[in-house]
């Protein structure tokens, strides 16, 4: 896959930096520590279930990165939905970009103009060349220059189904993009048995639908709806969009001349077969590759929401409102792939049967399915109702091997009964699924689960202390925000190749540890280990369960960093009859003065008897169901002698305020 940088040369945020070395003593050489690793849960023939590494790394979650617009780094989006036809601006406005499309390049062969596409040697490998030119966008013009972008190349096309009928569309990247001056030229190696034939055999045919896309990558600041009411101004989130432009013709088919100078054969593209193979009462989906029939793809298990060092992956902020009926509360979660070890040894032998009929020599191999348009659907409240049916939710962030990070905003009362289920006893948060397409007209769906009590990721750390041959020390210590049970723990060393157990002492079955707290252990290994200590240190937490604290949870998921307010209006009205009093004939009222709290204060006189002021009151206890605190208020009487009286202090839920006349303060 491709990943080059489009935009104009020089600049760049990263400088080496050079550090003088002061001649000091130099410190004592410390052995290198064993890295601490969480258990893998799939085996190794399954392949890497994270892709930037052999194990899980922490997960670091924060959606929520606001900066105002002077502080932004990458250009400026005049909207949270930019598309090509856009202006993109810097941060001072002083410098305007526009984000430019690709054409595919037509040579004249003969009497007929054909896309440059061909098939060229590479190292002795048969590689796929298409070569497309840089155009400007549709509101380039003079003073706007090319929006620095990243892009890679892909076709998309749809494969028959057999058995049943049906179609699936998949997507095939190109793994490098050069450029030539304005051109583009995308490769892709024909290594795999049968690519070569596949392509071109969808290249002839309308009903294939194949597709030049083209998916540009923008590192942009997108507008909130997260104002800073001091400043008075909204605050941006820099994000790295993908907008796709797909390069006519639509769909793409080439002319059998040049098919046949470029080796094309007729006949069907052939898709990959399912399988499907029981464990647990459960059917799992299994796609086998019809080019190398030792290779299968599958699905996870499920999504769960995911735990972070900091606490659950999921974060809540609201934005100020006039009114309950216009509160809007966002919540963006990030739900981890999960999948059983059990189910895919359990399926080998099928698997590795299949393959051997199918004429396969080589071993089976199991990657996780790459789904080009995998969708979100959630069943979501309604008018404060409970959800009934799933619906799509566009703008979901999915991949098969990672997970699933999604926002979705929410009424007020609508996301009452979404926080009632978060934090209720086993109940969900929102019930979904992930859907793919890759079965054609018998679509696979992968169940969704945002539930506290069945969330997926670590909850204890582990600080090594003496690391002996015979002997390690360290302190398990409990970093969430709610109590940790210790049902099971096991931990093992990695010595090269090899896994020695090692026995936990100092732990007792059902240990339970509250948050912040620790417990020294030692592990001792069956055998002696190098001197050095193992390369590294795996810890299974399969075993250990966390009770949710429902206010320790909501701390650690509402975003504090804004204070969104509820603004009220609220009427201060008197009666000409209040500007007397019997017991003061020689004195009138000139005027109430009321000071409202965490409001305005409003003058009232015999001519303007009515006035009104906002009232600012702090959202986020009402969505924990807290009710609006009562308005409290206070009245000066301005007397015509010169004399002012002060009430006491007073509260109020109505929305009508009536001053309190009292008489001059001696």
């Amino acid at each position: 896959m491709s990943d080059e940088f489009v935009g104009p040369p020089g600049g760049s945020r990263f400088r080496d930096v050079f550090r003088t070395r002061l001649r000091r003593p130099e410190p004592p050489l410390v052995p290198p520590r064993p890295l601490i690793v969480p258990r893998n849960p799939l085996p190794i023939w399954a392949g890497p279930r994270i892709k930037r590494g052999d194990w899980d790394p922490d997960l670091q979650f924060e959606p929520f990165p606001y900066v105002r617009r002077a502080d932004l780094t990458v250009p400026v989006a005049p909207n949270a939905n930019p598309t090509d036809t856009d202006i993109f601006e810097s941060a001072d406005a002083s410098t305007r970009w526009a984000l430019p499309r690709y054409m595919l390049v037509y040579d004249r062969v003969g009497g007929v103009e054909e896309p440059r596409i061909t098939i060229t040697d590479r190292d002795g490998v048969d590689t796929l060349l298409v070569t497309l030119m840089t155009t400007p966008s549709p509101v380039a013009g003079p003073g706007v220059g090319a929006l620095p972008h990243s892009i890679v190349v892909a076709f998309t096309y749809r494969l028959p189904v057999t058995g049943g009928g049906g179609e699936m569309t998949h997507e095939l990247e190109f793994t490098k993009v050069t450029w030539d001056g304005p051109a583009v030229v995308a490769e892709m190696p024909l290594s795999a048995p049968g690519l070569r034939e596949q392509l071109l055999a969808a290249m002839s045919s309308r009903q294939s639908n194949v597709n030049l896309v083209v998916i540009r990558r923008i590192a942009v600041g997108v507008p909130t709806d997260y104002r800073d009411e001091h400043a008075a101004e909204y605050y941006y989130l820099e994000q790295v969009l993908r907008l796709d432009w797909t390069s006519p013709p639509i769909p793409l088919v080439l002319s059998a001349a040049q098919l046949e100078r470029l080796g094309g054969a007729a006949g069907p593209v052939s898709p990959m077969r399912r399988l499907r193979i029981s464990f647990n009462g459960r059917g799992h989906p299994y796609w086998q590759d019809p080019v190398r029939p030792e290779q299968f793809f599958f699905v996870p298990d499920r999504f769960l929401l995911a735990r972070t060092p900091t606490g659950p992956a999921l974060r809540v902020r609201a934005a100020d409102a006039e009114s309950e009926a216009d509160i809007r509360i966002t919540a963006e979660f990030f739900a981890r792939a999960v999948t059983d070890p059990r189910r895919l040894e359990q399926a080998r032998p099928a698997l590795e049967e299949r393959a051997r009929t199918d004429g396969a020599t080589a071993p089976v191999r199991l990657e996780v399915l790459s789904e080009a348009q995998p969708v979100l659907r959630l069943a979501l409240p309604e008018g404060g109702a409970a959800p009934s049916a799933l619906t799509y939710r566009p703008g979901a962030l999915i991949d098969l091997e990672l997970g699933v990070t999604h926002a979705e905003t929410l009424k007020y009362d609508d996301f009452r009964l979404v926080y009632e289920a978060l934090l209720g006893s086993s109940l969900s948060l929102l019930r979904g699924e992930v859907r793919i397409g890759a079965g054609g007209d018998q679509p696979e769906d992968i169940p969704l689960e945002l539930r506290l009590e069945t969330m997926v990721g670590d909850a204890l750390t582990l600080t090594l202390g003496d690391v002996r041959p015979d002997r390690i020390t360290g302190t398990l210590a409990n970093g969430t925000e709610s109590p940790a049970r210790i049902d099971r723990l096991s931990a093992s060393a990695v010595i090269g190749e090899r896994e020695v157990p090692l026995r936990i002492d100092g732990l007792a079955g059902g240990r339970r540890l509250a948050p912040g707290e620790q417990a020294e252990i030692a592990l001792v290994p069956g055998e002696t280990l190098p001197a050095g200590g193992p390369d590294r240190l795996v810890l299974d937490q399969s075993g250990v369960v966390t009770e949710p604290d429902r206010q320790a949870v909501w701390d650690r998921v509402f975003d504090r960093t804004a204070d969104p307010q509820l603004t009220r209006r609220i009427q201060v009205e008197a009666v000409a009859s209040m500007f007397t009093a019997a017991d003061r004939p020689a004195d009138r009222v000139t005027a109430f003065v009321v000071i409202v709290e965490n409001g305005g204060t409003v003058r009232l006189t015999e001519s303007e008897l009515s006035a009104a002021t906002t009232v600012r009151t702090p959202i986020q206890p009402l969505l924990t169901g807290v009710p609006v605190p009562p308005l409290r208020y206070r009245t000066e009487t301005w007397w015509q002698s010169g004399g002012i009286g002060e009430s006491p202090w007073r509260q109020t839920s109505a929305t009508i305020l009536v001053p309190v006349r009292s008489v001059p303060t001696p």
